[in-house]
């Protein structure tokens, strides 16, 4: 079944005074941890939370993981609860980079069953079209259900591994195509990408003012790369994040996506240096 996944500034605005409405600020910055809250406070949609993408949609890196493995699911679940996010809840989560950063929190709610809905355009498109922002921090309101968190979509390293013997999936790798090249590698010990991954950066979902394509358009080009067989693919980036985004633009055009190797190329490179310095 394809979940929800977008939502419009005028769509969004009509629900701001719902109940049931649980906003999300994921402004989130890799080169500066604590950027996203500074403009947090500086200005966000009335009621917003902010989410701190390094500590609450993700563990501390250890030796062994990419730079953001997912939060044990009891660890998250305490989150959403205090977040005020429950079954009956309308999640919507913006960031101000064409959902690069929201999706990840998207594709680890969806998965729990919840409605939740990235904000098209982002903080920059609720600011083009001059609508209602507030200074005012907001925490949201405990609430008293608990979700039982689990992640299946989440795929691990050994599968991975394990692909190259069975190839039951083929792996399609969201960074930009420089980095996918191995070239201009800023952020990982080793260059490149994973042996047999395709390249579809995330970027290619987005118009030039970081709204979505149009889902027919992106189901066109969707489908030159891919088959509609969901389990066919496995989706990574460079941290198991803008990964989601590629999962969002699919389910968006109407082709169901699910799994995420949330290592991606940062476990990956971990592990080639680790077997470089075995031999």
């Amino acid at each position: 079944m394809i979940p929800t996944t977008l939502i419009t500034t005028e769509e969004l605005e009509s629900l701001l005074d719902s109940p049931n409405l649980v906003l999300l600020d994921c402004r989130f910055y890799l080169t500066d941890l604590a950027k996203g809250n500074l403009l947090y406070q500086e200005g966000h949609l009335p009621n917003a939370i902010f989410v701190d993408v390094h500590h609450q949609l993700a563990a501390a890196e250890s030796e062994t993981s990419g730079r953001h493995p997912l939060p044990s699911e009891q660890i998250f679940s305490n989150q959403l609860q205090l977040w005020g996010i429950d079954k009956q809840s309308d999640v919507v989560i913006y960031d101000d980079m064409g959902g690069a950063i929201a999706a990840r929190a998207w594709w680890m709610m969806v998965q729990q069953g919840l409605k939740v809905r990235v904000l098209d355009g982002g903080y920059p498109a609720w600011l083009r079209e001059d609508k209602e922002v507030s200074c005012q921090q907001f925490t949201g309101t405990k609430t008293n259900e608990v979700i039982d968190v689990v992640f299946p979509w989440a795929v691990d390293e050994q599968s991975i591994v394990e692909n190259f013997e069975t190839n039951q999936f083929q792996l399609v790798d969201a960074r930009a195509a420089d980095r996918f090249e191995g070239e201009n590698e800023t952020m990982d010990p080793v260059a490149g990408h994973i042996p047999g991954a395709i390249n579809r950066p995330f970027m290619d979902n987005l118009d030039e003012l970081g709204y979505f394509k149009p889902a027919e358009q992106l189901h066109v080009e969707w489908q030159d790369w891919i088959s509609q067989e969901e389990e066919a693919h496995v989706y990574y980036c460079g941290s198991g994040v803008t990964a989601c985004h590629n999962v969002l633009a699919l389910n968006y055009s109407g082709i169901e996506a699910q799994r995420v190797y949330v290592g991606s190329w940062s476990q990956w490179a971990k592990r080639m240096l680790r077997l470089t310095k075995a031999h």
